[in-house]
């Protein structure tokens, strides 16, 4: 999965018709407020674990970010997923970018698996990552993590 860091261009301001009127004394232009986007591009997956109780997994991502919660598509019984979707994030403070976490989790969608009666969907894995290790726009790249698992009965 790819993690980059993007800043779009400004809006660019629509001309108004003016109507004639008095000249005024000059308001200083109010500075315009950039959106900061977190993009997070997920890719694929590869070797992830049978959690359907027929051999294979219906994957979907889900990623956190700054109070935000993001979800792919479930890919149905396909231990090696590609989803190339891009989820897009708000950053709401670009100065404290560093300090900000964001956790990806795969889980298995239960509703195509042979295990109707599970509460929950079945957990395959996790990733943190923080700002520190975003990339900047232009400097993006593929790179592939491992996947945490929560504990050995997952």
């Amino acid at each position: 999965m790819t993690v980059s860091f993007q800043q779009p261009p400004p809006p660019q301001p629509q001309p108004q018709p003016q109507p004639e009127q008095p000249p005024q004394p000059q308001q200083p232009p109010q500075p315009q407020r950039t959106i900061r986007k977190l993009i997070v591009e997920v890719v694929d997956a590869r070797d992830l674990l049978p959690k359907d109780g027929q051999g294979s997994s219906s994957a979907y991502v889900v990623a956190d970010f700054d109070g935000q919660r993001k979800r792919t598509a479930t890919k149905y019984k396909d231990l090696n997923p590609v989803w190339n979707e891009p989820l897009e994030f708000v950053v709401s403070d670009p100065d404290n970018m560093d300090y900000e976490e964001l956790e990806i989790e795969v889980l298995n969608d239960k509703r195509y698996g042979n295990r109707g009666t599970a509460r929950k969907n079945h957990f395959l894995g996790r990733v943190k990552l923080y700002g520190t290790q975003f990339s900047k726009r232009g400097d993006e790249g593929l790179v592939y993590f491992q996947l945490e698992k929560k504990s050995i009965f997952s």
